[in-house]
């Protein structure tokens, strides 16, 4: 990391802006920072701390702003850094937060916290972070460096210098691992962890599944055997699995045996049983038969009868139908009678029953049917002769709308070329008007842009007030959250602190839980233990302190969210007034109707110039087309007359026919229906009387065919031979009972004579008995075979078990020795067992390069030492779970002991400090990988050295310059600023404040 320039406004003593330019330091290389007490030499580093991390660790815990006392209320502050980190040049931005004149009314407002990063892309400056959150997130990835890293290697402030010199071993590593970038052996150490552990919970999901096996093995062999069966010892199981199949398999074979004697004894009880049941119904067939065969003949004269009925009724039957076709014939006579005889009454009701028959009505049953049919022949012909008439009473009601309609098309003609004439007349008053509008028109689309731009004016104010309206709420609400977050905050931060003091008061009663009789303890070495330290209420565990601290680091992170919000709002809150002009809204809102108004009724206007040129070229084209249209109107007209002159004489034609045609009556229609009504009864009453004389010979030849009929039956008169009549269902059933009757006598009979010639035995077999012994000889073959089945399947089961058992105990005998292997590797590079050195991978690292500072800060420490002190890096084992290998003592040639850092003086602290920290640069920059440091800041010390001391020290700092650094020192020490000649001075002004000035050489 490399200082190029630094710019200061409002920071500390500097009012104005004040800037630094480093690279004029770069050809001496060493420069001194001189002026008076508290001109501000310390604010100049200050200043870099703040630029960079936002924060002055020298001002922690104390009331003391960085904004200076000499800014008034309109005065900015803010920093600006230009720095290089490896190839790429950077500069950030950064202000705090203080409070402000308004912009807008009466009063302050606070100014929010900014700060904005750019890294340089040619001659411009590409931004990477315009918020104060991403801007620190991307100064830690570029300077990989905290504040307290930063302060310990770059700028070594005041009261700071020892930090890194006597630093435990856990600060030591953070600030190493940030500077050579070994966070990837821990890494590797944590994935070599991540895969003992699942590799562990394989083995042990592997050992469950073991059990899982043997555990289903001895419900097998219990269930299946008679036997006590208990789950072997794990070294046992091979054993035991061979074993239980064996004896499994023997049971198996054992009890496949007894069910096969089972089935066979089962198979001759079901013999036995069955020819019993075959001869036990033989004798029931035979009992049945005789007592068919006694039942049938005991009907036999039931039998004759029926026989005897059924030949009458087959000798009746032919007359049945000469009755039936009699009995039809006499229907159909009735019929007839009744319909001439209804005719009749139908024509002398009817009104043209004197049109139908002109003769004495009396006459008519006595009238032949030719007469009748002669009648009916001269209605039709009389009818026929009305068509014409007819026709024209049809088209009458046409002929007169015709007519009408004619009539109509003559006035609408008449009107239609009286409404063209009108509209002919009409055309010069428009045309005027037309042309008064489009100048209107003309003179609106010229100011038409002028109000467009006063409405754009009056709406972006309108729209600021609607945002500050919205700006105001939000500004609110986000005070609100801001002032809720903060004291979330704190109590947050309060409780991380109060747990991580009782978790530190609860460390003795923690080491006292691991104490064991008989073996040392890791404090005092003692090997008794009478009175161990005991847990109390309050007893705080490392997890409830590390969940206290990322509840407390969620809280800070959601304050500086809400302050950023506050920021925004208050932001947008400004410019929206000042974009609403100072106007208030009912101003505004008027200013806007009435511009709006404005321009929308010249916006109309001028919309309408290009239709009102469009509508006076088209009023010439209409004065020509209404010329043309009354001209056409006129022969219309001429036309119309003619046609209704031919509509009229059409109606009188056809009123004389129709006045000829329907002579008494009031239409012809009605005439003609009339004439059609009276023929059609002369025709009915003809039909009917010629229907009755062919009905009459009918019913008198069907009586002479049943009297013939019934003669040739010999059965006697025509009464017998209805008494001997069967209907044919009758008949046919009566025949199958007769058929049925002698087919059962028969078929029994046979089925008697058949049994007969069998002997059977004569004694009775008892079937419930045979029956018991089958279905209790079957029962037991079945629990045999069930006995074998399962026996069979046991061994197959056990079989497969045993079988899977072998293969998941052999894959989970090399999972354990993998996870061993594995295991082992990760307690080693945890500094765990079997680690001897008790050093975690990533500290075995790091130490080789505290290895190399140390050598490097030793070249320098013994010159400026005289010889006398040499630092030395500690790499011993410690207590416990104690991190080891990056202690640092001091080696005093004198006593020729080593003693602690903290033992030195201050003056001696100073050296060693320095050399430490000369040497930390040379070796970080030397290390592939490593950060560079170009620039070092050293703040006082130098005061507490003797001459000769203070030569030695000048001596080293002045060989840096060889190695392209740049050093700044900040010293009241006369001797120093003497021999330095490049120089930043900071000059006290009379009102208080401070400037800074660049001095090279002698000038």
């Amino acid at each position: 990391m490399k200082a190029l320039r630094l710019e200061i406004e409002g920071f500390g003593p500097y009012l104005a802006r004040q800037t630094v330019d480093f690279r004029a330091f770069d050809a001496e290389g060493l420069f001194v920072i001189s002026g008076k007490t508290g001109a501000g030499k310390s604010t100049i580093l200050d200043a870099i701390t703040f630029a960079l991390y936002g924060d002055v660790p020298r001002y922690a815990g104390t009331e003391k702003s960085i904004r200076s006392h000499f800014c008034g209320e309109e005065d900015p502050t803010e920093v600006v850094l230009d720095f290089e980190v490896g190839t790429e040049t950077y500069r950030i931005r950064r202000s705090p937060d203080y409070e402000r004149v308004k912009q807008r009314g009466e009063g302050t407002t606070v100014q929010p916290a900014e700060a904005q990063l750019w890294v340089r892309r040619g001659d411009d400056w590409e931004a990477l972070a315009m918020k104060p959150r991403e801007a620190g997130q991307e100064i830690a990835r570029i300077m990989q460096l905290t504040p307290e890293q930063f302060l310990q290697v770059i700028l070594l402030a005041q009261g700071r210098f020892a930090e890194f010199l006597q630093a435990g071993t856990d600060s030591r590593l953070r600030l190493l691992r940030s500077l050579f970038g070994t966070q990837r052996f821990e890494e590797l150490t944590a994935h070599l962890r991540d895969i003992a552990r699942q590799r562990a919970r394989a083995l042990e999901a592997a050992d469950a599944g073991l059990e899982v096996l043997v555990s289903g093995a001895v419900a097998v062999a219990a269930a299946a055997s008679p036997e006590e069966i208990a789950a072997p010892a794990p070294a046992e199981r091979e054993a035991w699995f061979a074993a239980t199949v064996e004896s499994l398999t023997g049971l198996a074979a054992r009890l496949a045996g007894a069910a096969a004697s089972a089935a066979e004894g089962a198979d001759a009880a079901k013999a036995t049983l069955t020819e019993a049941r075959g001869v036990e119904a033989q004798r029931r067939r035979l009992m049945e038969a005789r007592d068919k065969v006694g039942a049938l003949e005991a009907r036999a004269e039931e039998h004759a009868e029926d026989r005897s009925r059924l030949d009458r009724a087959r000798r009746a039957a032919p007359v049945s139908s000469a009755m039936e076709a009699s009995q039809s014939a006499e229907a159909r006579l009735a019929l007839a009678t009744e319909r001439r005889d209804a005719a009749l009454v139908s024509l002398r009701s009817a009104e043209v029953a004197g049109l139908a028959w002109p003769g004495h009505a009396g006459d008519l049953p006595q009238a032949s049917v030719e007469a009748l049919r002669a009648r009916t022949s001269e209605l039709a012909s009389e009818r026929g002769s009305l068509a014409e008439a007819l026709e024209a009473e049809g088209r009458i009601a046409s002929l007169e709308q015709a007519r009408e309609q004619a009539d109509g098309g003559l006035e609408a003609a008449r009107e239609a070329r009286s409404h063209a004439q009108e509209q002919l007349a009409a055309l010069p008053a428009r045309e005027q008007a037309l042309r008064t509008e489009l100048d209107g028109a003309t003179a609106a689309a010229a100011r038409l842009a002028d109000l467009e731009d006063a409405v754009a004016r009056e709406e972006k104010a309108a729209t600021a007030h609607e945002r500050i309206d919205a700006a105001q709420a939000t500004l609110q609400a986000a005070r609100e959250q801001e002032a809720t977050a903060s004291a979330r905050r704190l109590g947050a931060v309060d409780r991380h602190d109060a747990l991580l003091r009782l978790r530190l008061k609860s460390q003795a009663a923690v080491l006292a839980g691991a104490l064991e009789e008989g073996k040392p303890c890791a404090v005092c070495g003692s090997t008794s233990h009478p009175y161990p330290a005991q847990p109390t209420d309050a007893h705080v565990t490392d997890e409830a302190v590390e969940e206290a601290r990322a509840f407390a680091d969620r809280i800070v992170k959601e304050f500086e969210e809400f302050q950023d919000r506050a920021a925004a709002a208050a932001t947008a809150l400004e410019v929206a007034q000042a974009e609403a002009g100072g106007r208030s809204r009912e101003e505004v809102t008027a200013a806007l109707t009435a511009a709006v108004e404005a321009r929308d009724g010249a916006k109309a206007a001028a919309g309408r110039k290009s239709a009102l040129e469009s509508e006076l070229e088209a009023l010439g084209a209409e004065r020509e087309r209404l010329g043309r249209l009354i001209e056409e109107r006129g022969t219309a007209v001429e036309a119309a007359q003619a046609r209704a002159t031919q509509a009229a004489a059409a109606v009188a034609a056809a009123g004389e026919t129709i006045a000829r045609g329907r002579g008494e009556h009031p239409t012809v229609a009605a005439r003609a229906a009339a004439l059609e009504s009276a023929r059609g009864l002369v025709d009915a009453v003809a039909g009917a009387s010629e229907a009755l004389g062919s009905s009459r010979a009918s019913a008198e030849e069907a009586r002479g065919a049943v009297e013939r009929a019934a003669a040739a039956t010999g059965l006697g008169d025509l009464e017998a031979v209805r008494a001997a009549l069967l209907p044919r269902s009758e008949m046919d059933a009566l025949a199958a009972r007769i058929e049925q009757h002698e087919a059962d006598l028969s078929g029994a009979r046979a089925v008697v004579a058949e049994l007969e010639s069998v002997p059977l035995p004569e004694e009775v077999a008892d079937l419930v008995a045979l029956e018991s012994a089958a279905a209790e000889a079957d029962a037991g073959a079945k629990e045999a075979a069930r006995a074998s089945s399962d026996a069979a399947s046991a061994v197959g089961q056990f079989t497969r078990l045993a079988e899977n058992h072998a293969v998941k105990a052999a894959s989970t005998a090399e999972a354990r020795e993998r996870h061993q292997a594995v295991d082992t590797l990760a307690n080693t590079l945890e500094g765990k067992e079997p680690n001897e050195r008790r050093m975690r991978l990533e500290s075995f690292v790091l130490a080789a390069r505290l290895e190399e500072i140390v050598a490097a800060a030793n070249a320098r420490l013994t010159t400026m030492s005289s010889g006398q002190y040499l630092l030395e890096y500690d790499d011993s084992a410690q207590f416990r779970n104690k991190q080891t290998g990056l202690e640092l003592t001091i080696a005093d040639a004198h006593t020729g002991r080593s003693r602690s850092t903290r033992s030195l003086s201050g003056g001696e602290t100073f050296l060693a400090s320095l050399a430490l920290a000369l040497g930390l640069a040379e070796t970080v920059t030397a290390a592939a990988g490593g950060i560079q440091l170009d620039t070092i800041f050293i703040d006082e010390g130098f005061g507490s050295l003797d001459e000769d001391t203070l030569e030695v020290a000048m001596s080293t700092l002045d060989d840096l310059r060889d190695a392209g650094r740049t050093v700044g020192l900040i010293s009241h020490v006369e001797t120093m600023k003497e021999a330095i000649p490049a120089k930043l001075e900071v000059v006290k002004s009379g009102d208080g404040s401070s400037s800074v000035a660049v001095v090279l050489g002698d000038g």
